[in-house]
C-alpha cells in the first residue's frame, strides 16, 4: 500500500521546477535533506543524493543535469540489514562538478551544503519542496495530522523552520535521540505547506478528510448528546414512578387532587415520555414548567410519607415527625 507521503512526492516531484533560480533552491533542499558531497584522498569530489522513492531519484537526476550541466547516474540498491526495500542513488562526480556547485553556489569550498542566505518568495517554496523530497513524511490525514523532516544538523532545522515562519507557517523543532524535527501537528499549518509547495491534489486529499472528521465529530457529539439526554429522560422517569408507587402503595392515587392523580397516573403508563410529551398527554395540557411543578408535588408527598413511615406511623395521614401534612387542593397546578 502506497503512504500519503509517497503520494505527495510523486505529485511535488512531477511539478515543472520552474525559473533556474527556484531550480537551484530545490537542487539545494534535496541536497541539504538526502544527499552529500564527499571528496577522495585526490581531492575530486562526488556528488550523493538518495532516495526510496524512484520519482525522486528521476527529479534529483534532472535537477543535477539542469543545474549543474554534470553527466549523472541512477544507482538502484537495497539495504539488506534493515527491509531490503530498494533505494535509488543519484551520482555525480568528475573535475567539473566542483566547480560547477561552486558556480551555483549550493556547497562551500569544503563541499558541504550551504543554506542560501537570501531566498526570493518563489525560491523559499523550491527549497521546502526539495527538503520535504529528501527526507520529509506527510501522515495520512484520514489517521492523524503530523508531518516533518528529520535531520541530523539542528541548524539546518533551525533554518527550515525559520523558512516557514517566513511564509506564516509555525512550526515545532523537537529533537529525538540524534536527530532533529522540524513538524507541523495542525491541520491549517500543513494545509498552508501543502499550498505553498503546490501539491494542490494532497491539499484536496486534506481537506476531504478534515471535513469528513468535522462532520463525524459534530454526529457523535449530537448522538452523545441525545444519548446523554435519554438517559437523563430515563432514569428520572424512573425515579419518578418510584415515588408515586410509594404514594400508591401507602395512601392510594385517589387520595391525591384531581391534577396530580391524573398526572401520576400518565407517568405510569408512560416512563420514557419527557415532560414536554406527559402535558400533552392531559386532559388539559400543561408546558413542561407545570408538568414539572407538579411532580415536585408528588415527590414532597412521597418524601414525606417515607419519613413518616419511618417514624413508625404508617396511616400516611400524620407526616414528618408527628406534623399533619395538608395534600394539595385540587384546583392547585
Amino acid at each position: 500500500m502506497i503512504g500519503f507521503s509517497a503520494v505527495v512526492k510523486d505529485e511535488l516531484a512531477r511539478l515543472e521546477p520552474g525559473s533556474a533560480c527556484c531550480a537551484r533552491a530545490e537542487l539545494a533542499g534535496l541536497l541539504a535533506s538526502a544527499g552529500r558531497v564527499s571528496a577522495d584522498p585526490a581531492g575530486q569530489l562526488t556528488l550523493a543524493i538518495e532516495s526510496g522513492h524512484g520519482v525522486v531519484a528521476r527529479r534529483a537526476y534532472q535537477l543535477v543535469r539542469r543545474v549543474l550541466g554534470v553527466a549523472a547516474h541512477i544507482l538502484p540498491g537495497r539495504r539488506p540489514k534493515l527491509d531490503k526495500s530498494t533505494y535509488f542513488t543519484v551520482r555525480a562526480a568528475g573535475q567539473e562538478l566542483a566547480a560547477a556547485l561552486a558556480a551555483a553556489r549550493i556547497t562551500d569550498a569544503a563541499g558541504e551544503p550551504l543554506a542560501p542566505s537570501s531566498l526570493s518568495e518563489c525560491c523559499r517554496r523550491a527549497y521546502l519542496r526539495g527538503a520535504f523530497l529528501g527526507a520529509g513524511f506527510l501522515a495520512d490525514p484520514k489517521r492523524s495530522y503530523h508531518w516533518e523532516i528529520p535531520t541530523a544538523d539542528r541548524s539546518w532545522a533551525g533554518f527550515v523552520r525559520y523558512l516557514l515562519s517566513l511564509e506564516g507557517i509555525e512550526a515545532g523543532l523537537a529533537r529525538r535521540r540524534h536527530e532533529h524535527t522540524v513538524y507541523l501537528k495542525d491541520a491549517d499549518g500543513i494545509s498552508s505547506w501543502l499550498s505553498l509547495v503546490g501539491a494542490h491534489q494532497a491539499l484536496l486529499s486534506l481537506e476531504n478528510a478534515r471535513i469528513y472528521k468535522d462532520v463525524k465529530n459534530r454526529v457523535n457529539r449530537l448522538v452523545n448528546c441525545e444519548t446523554a439526554n435519554l438517559s437523563r429522560t430515563i432514569n428520572a422517569g424512573v425515579q419518578q414512578q418510584a415515588f408515586i408507587r410509594l404514594i400508591d402503595q401507602t395512601i392510594g392515587l385517589s387520595a391525591l387532587p384531581e391534577s396530580l392523580r391524573e398526572l401520576a397516573r400518565v407517568r405510569m403508563a408512560n416512563p420514557e415520555a419527557t415532560l414536554e410529551e406527559l402535558g400533552t398527554m392531559l386532559s388539559q395540557p400543561l408546558g413542561k414548567s407545570g408538568v414539572n411543578h407538579r411532580l415536585r408535588d408528588l415527590r414532597r408527598i412521597a418524601d414525606d410519607l417515607a419519613a413518616g413511615s419511618e417514624r413508625g406511623n404508617g396511616d400516611g395521614q400524620t407526616l414528618g415527625g408527628g406534623r399533619r401534612r395538608r395534600l394539595p387542593q385540587r384546583g392547585r397546578p
